[in-house]
């Protein structure tokens, strides 16, 4: 893809035909990789693309289209030949692992929408451990659709259950913890007033 690069700006338009009309699995991959690297203050802002995308492959099912609004948008070269400069490296070793297998598990369709859009809320969520776990599986979400590896795409799918399983385990202790703290200090109260 590197080499097709012969301009200052590419578009989301070129990057689906350079990708056989898997853009969306790219997309995601270029907004998720970011978190997967601790990085205070950029998780809400790259969860709202990710939920609007979510979003958009749920409504249209498998396969769906970029909307032309986006195919219009551009990205500078120089950003999207970093990006694939440093991830080539680590695509070449994954490829050797990955290849074209269960292909409806691998097709961009609506349980991947609605698994985007869990993640993206999740990326928001200011909850340390999970935003990683969270954007693992929408990177992962990504690199199945681009490889149509449904392997991939379900360990991905799986990941993001384990994070949706966390933030529950994680937000129940919070609340048991509240709630136990808040009865020590009932009683205390009590014992203070009765003075």
């Amino acid at each position: 893809m590197r080499d097709r690069i012969d301009a200052e700006r590419v578009t989301f338009g070129e990057l689906a035909l350079w990708t056989e009309g898997r853009a969306i699995g790219p997309l995601l991959l270029l907004l998720a990789l970011p978190e997967t690297i601790p990085m205070v203050g950029f998780s809400a802002l790259l969860a709202v693309p990710i939920f609007v995308i979510g979003g958009y492959m749920l409504a249209y099912g498998p396969s769906p289209p970029l909307p032309v609004w986006l195919l219009r948008r551009s990205l500078k070269a120089s950003l999207l030949e970093s990006v694939i400069d440093h991830s080539l490296p680590r695509a070449r070793r994954f490829d050797r692992l990955s290849r074209p297998r269960l292909p409806r598990v691998a097709a961009a369709g609506r349980a991947h929408g609605t698994m985007c859009m869990l993640m993206a809320v999740l990326l928001a969520a200011p909850i340390p451990g999970i935003n990683i776990l969270a954007a693992f599986s929408v990177a992962g979400l990504g690199i199945g659709i681009v490889q149509r590896d449904g392997v991939v795409v379900a360990l991905a799918l799986a990941l993001g259950v384990l994070a949706l399983v966390a933030t529950l385990g994680v937000l129940t202790g919070v609340f048991l913890l509240g709630d136990v703290l808040l009865g020590a200090v009932g009683p205390l109260k009590s014992e203070g007033s009765a003075d």
